[in-house]
């Protein structure tokens, strides 16, 4: 009788020490990932050539962005993602190759930043969120409505928490034919690395290094759900959308000095992607710097990257007979919160959208 009874207090205090631990370890930790923040956003002066534009949203608010429209024939467009308190002038900084050679490139910004209007009260962040996909899947939207912009191939180049929206977007949306991030990260394997290191100020190392791993995620997601609910907003975890990932071309680049995104995450998100050769580690560069170190390899690499995708998406549509723009349903994954492009479909739900 004493047997058991000591084994229920035991096993009741451990539950309730983990109760304990469970709530004040998710609210440290929502701490940090709320206030950690990456390098000085990069920004540029307005450009003249470029063709401001206004796009909606499908909850009301106007992102202002800029395209850029070669006179002659353009081989495909490309859609640049700035990173986190930048803005859409940015995209000839990293992008002002593709324009030379002839692309078309559409930059926005997000909501919240540059330009574009506000949301309330949430303040974007480096994560991201069903917000910013929002944003994106309205300028896709933009693009699939537009006559000349709907006959080209579409690819999408992302910096920092861009470049991380750039792999969500391939993954949800087919249409996309080729991917190019700069410091791209996925949100989980970035808290898990901040987590280990900050872990001493939420509790000594000695613990947390003994802790399994099943909990350590568990606290993770527990403090992602109090972020959630503090900001008002939904974060879009990109490591269940992988699964999705159908072998777009993705060029992925990373500086071996960046403290932030370290090539060991850049590293990971291509073996999950199964584009462990299409990696580019630049030496010397920090965060959102391998252009500064290397730009004339940069700019070929990011050149020749989206020209040689354009031309095999643009070979596959005319040999099929179909316009290179189609409206298709996103991606199913184990995340159910899907987005799709908006269509118009008859009385009997069909759509008409070719």
């Amino acid at each position: 009788m004493w047997f058991w009874t000591a084994i229920v207090i035991v096993g009741c205090t451990v539950v309730l020490c983990d109760y304990w631990y469970h709530r004040y370890a998710s609210k440290r930790i929502q701490g940090i990932i709320e206030s950690v923040m990456p390098d000085g956003a990069t920004l540029s002066e307005p450009d003249n050539s470029a063709t401001l534009i206004s796009i909606p949203t499908s909850d009301g608010i106007s992102l202002s962005g800029s395209l850029y429209y070669p006179a002659a024939d353009s081989p495909g467009l490309v859609v640049f993602l700035p990173e986190l308190n930048s803005d859409h002038w940015t995209a000839m900084t990293y992008a002002g190759a593709l324009t030379s050679a002839g692309f078309a490139v559409l930059s926005f910004d997000f909501r919240g930043q540059g330009s574009s209007d506000s949301h309330h009260d949430y303040a974007p962040s480096h994560w991201i969120t069903e917000y910013e996909l929002t944003d994106i899947t309205s300028v896709l939207t933009f693009i699939r409505d537009d006559p000349k912009l709907s006959q080209l191939p579409v690819g999408i180049m992302g910096v920092s928490r861009g470049g991380s929206a750039a792999i969500l977007t391939a993954c949800r949306y087919p249409q996309i034919a080729a991917v190019v991030t700069d410091s791209g990260f996925t949100t989980m394997e970035m808290i898990h690395s901040f987590l280990h290191k900050f872990s001493r100020v939420i509790i000594p190392d000695w613990l947390f290094n003994r802790l399994p791993a099943w909990h350590v995620h568990k606290t993770l997601r527990t403090s992602l759900a109090r972020s959630e609910e503090s900001r008002a907003c939904r974060y879009v975890l990109l490591e269940p959308e992988l699964k999705t990932y159908s072998q777009q071309p993705v060029l992925l680049i990373s500086g071996a000095r960046d403290s932030y995104v370290t090539p060991n995450v850049t590293r990971t998100i291509a073996t999950a992607l199964g584009q462990e050769d299409n990696v580019w580690i630049v030496e010397q560069a920090k965060h959102n710097r391998s252009r500064a170190k290397c730009p004339e390899e940069y700019d070929y690499r990011i050149v020749e990257h989206f020209r040689n995708a354009f031309a095999a998406a643009a070979s596959t549509v005319t040999d099929a007979g179909e316009s290179c723009w189609t409206e298709g349903p996103p991606r199913q994954t184990a995340d159910s919160r899907k987005m799709s492009l908006p269509s118009t479909r008859d009385s009997r739900g069909n759509s008409d959208l070719r």
